[in-house]
């Protein structure tokens, strides 16, 4: 069975049945705290580099003066960004981190809340900058999480055979 997401996928279809999946075992736990003006996705990158990791799952909850996030644009293929450059609290934010060609690569989701409660939300992008404080936990897995492009989405997905 042949399922179209939406009408604006129409090029993307979703087979029930074909989830592809992997076991591994946690390696280690990394905690790490950031400091007011760091950059949080530089800040990711430098801790993951700092230990060692090459793959593993991430979170962290905090604050941030200003929320750079960004969605990615089917049509044309490309992330837009936007900004929330106001004093927000981070209520949820997840991810992973992989390779691809050699290279780390952070991918994440960020949600914040303004103090009316407005929630934004989107891909973690550059430029987010700690207002108080970010705690970030990784938890790093045995296997190395590999990243190929996808010829249908131009994106590079997870490969998992």
């Amino acid at each position: 069975m042949v399922i179209n997401a939406s009408p604006s996928l129409d090029r993307i279809a979703l087979k029930i049945g074909m989830v592809r999946s992997i076991q591994t075992e946690i390696k280690r736990v990394i905690f790490a705290r950031m400091d007011p003006g760091e950059d949080v996705f530089e800040v990711i990158e430098a801790v993951a580099k700092e230990h060692g990791v090459r793959s593993g799952q991430m979170s962290l909850i905090g604050a941030v003066s200003k929320a750079k996030l960004g969605y990615f644009h089917i049509e044309d293929g490309e992330y837009r960004n936007f900004t929330i450059d106001e004093d927000v609290e981070v209520v949820s934010c997840i991810g992973d981190i992989s390779t691809h060609e050699g290279d780390l690569v952070v991918h994440a989701h960020m949600i914040v809340a303004d103090e009316a409660g407005k929630c934004y939300g989107g891909h973690l992008m550059a430029g987010c900058q700690v207002s108080v404080t970010i705690e970030l936990v990784i938890i790093e897995t045995e296997i190395e999480l590999i990243r190929k492009r996808d010829d249908v989405t131009g994106l590079n997905l997870l490969h998992i055979d």
